[in-house]
């Protein structure tokens, strides 16, 4: 099949985007994505506030003037993806490989000059609020004194020429279309933008990666044609692409706009009746200066002939609302948003009486985010793994050929890092006790205490300082 693309790309381009594009994204459904979560566009759904609370034109003629109604839209939505992001690749992942030689010491340090870890963040938040986004791996000429060129002479790798760059592919500056053969095998990309050209004329771009070439288009000359086919590098598509099939706060959408609506009307109804109004019933004789102390309403008294007094009066007029049924249903509705989604509520009011929780006591407080980011473990392992592989392809297709060899015994365990503080007094003085009792080894005391960054290494320094205590306690003596 991608042969069958590939030669279709070449005699009738246009044919093969088009064909492409058949795997592509609702791009319409997109944008209504970034405009909810963006643009606080709340005209999309039916249940929605600015569909429900509509301006209106009160009056007429002359005296007619325009209302606008009250729609208050609330950021449940990026509340909802920033914590998930968070609590799934908030904190850096540790990367474990089964040995250290050259290629895992140069790809950590790929990973380290490419920002790998800010990366993952910013891809998993666009996959759960535009439901898809990429990375893009490119190789390019080293610049002098660039980030990279260091990590080289740290490394005492300065024959290297090239080096391996990354940047994301997200819906606001493009179209981006991966093409999948029936096994689910993604056997092209497509990328589409448009800019433009030197004389300021607005150009069509599509970019195309195979396995093994880079296709560069546009329709510069007035149809879409390929300008350049290059080999970009790699041993398969340098891409990372992540996808899932609805916005984050889908799932509890409904609740969103009911809660935006209600908040919206209740502020609407305390625009007329929050401020005191004075109804006045009759006919005033003197009305008192707003600075006046003592105040008083004077109305004149009448008789009429069965000698009953008439007079006007006054009084405030007040809402007869029912506040603690607002205020039922605004908990109740928020208390199935944060539930729902698996997002923990993390106001002010909610931590501050905390207090000195345990390590464990604080996990279980946020079990249902956790619960949510292990479930979609999968899936990030996965991508990380596929970020891994395209990154030592690069490496050594291109950039260090000589390095080939260790890539095929050379894998990595992945570990998720949580971002909730850990109790580390508790876990220390469990970890001590199960050294002392012998059924632990330093080493693995060390890893398990998460606090050095090289355990091997700080071994190496305990029992350094250990031998040369006997020493230090001699030449007292002496």
């Amino acid at each position: 099949m991608e042969e069958e693309l590939l030669l279709l790309l070449k005699s009738e381009p246009e044919r093969a985007i088009e064909k492409i594009r058949t795997q592509s994204k609702d791009e319409d459904k997109i944008k209504e994505y970034q405009k909810e979560y963006k643009d606080h566009d709340r005209t999309i759904r039916d249940s929605q506030v600015g569909k429900i609370q509509k301006d209106k034109t009160v009056g007429s003629g002359e005296k007619s003037k325009s209302v606008q109604a009250v729609k208050i839209p609330i950021d449940f939505a990026k509340k909802i993806v920033s914590t998930a992001t968070a609590f799934e690749v908030g904190k850096p992942v540790t990367l474990i490989p089964s040995e250290i030689n050259d290629l895992s010491e140069l790809i950590r340090m790929v990973w380290k000059a490419n920002r790998i870890d800010a990366i993952l963040q910013k891809l998993v938040a666009l996959k759960k609020s535009e439901t898809q986004g990429a990375i893009q791996f490119y190789i390019t000429d080293i610049t002098d004194n660039s980030l990279f060129k260091k990590i080289l002479n740290f490394l005492k790798l300065t024959k290297q020429a090239k080096e391996i760059k990354s940047k994301l592919l997200d819906n606001t500056t493009g179209t981006m279309t991966p093409y999948f053969d029936a096994s689910g095998n993604m056997i092209l990309f497509m990328w589409e933008y448009k800019a433009k050209n030197s004389a300021d004329k607005e150009i069509s771009y599509t970019e195309i990666w195979s396995s093994q070439n880079f296709y560069s288009l546009n329709d510069e000359s007035g149809k879409m044609s390929i300008t350049s086919t290059l080999p970009h590098g790699f041993d398969r598509i340098p891409v990372v692409y992540v996808k899932q099939d609805e916005p984050e706060w889908f799932i509890v959408r409904e609740l969103i706009d009911r809660y935006e609506t209600t908040l919206s009307k209740l502020g609407a109804s305390n625009d007329y009746t929050a401020y005191p109004l004075l109804q006045i019933f009759g006919q005033v004789n003197a009305f008192p200066d707003k600075d006046e102390s003592g105040k008083i309403l004077e109305f004149p008294i009448k008789v009429d002939d069965e000698g009953n007094q008439i007079h006007g009066k006054a009084e405030f007029l007040t809402a007869d609302n029912a506040a603690e049924s607002a205020k039922l249903e605004f908990d109740s509705v928020k208390d199935l948003i944060y539930s729902i989604s698996h997002t923990p509520d993390l106001s002010f009011d909610n931590v501050k009486g905390l207090g000195n929780v345990s390590g464990v006591a604080l996990k279980l407080l946020f079990l249902d985010a956790v619960i949510k980011a292990t479930m979609n473990e999968g899936e990030n392992r996965t991508m990380i793994e596929r970020i891994l592989n395209v990154i030592t392809s690069g490496i050594v297709k291109t950039t260090n050929t000589n390095l080939a060899k260790f890539s095929e015994s050379l894998f990595y365990e992945i570990v998720f890092n949580s971002i909730i503080p850990d109790d580390v007094q508790t876990a220390t003085d469990i970890i001590t006790s199960l050294r002392e009792a012998g059924l632990l080894s330093t080493i693995t005391a060390l890893k398990l205490i998460d606090m050095v960054e090289n355990p091997e290494e700080e071994l190496k320094l305990i029992q350094e300082e250990a031998a040369a205590k006997p020493a230090e306690k001699t030449e007292e003596k002496v």
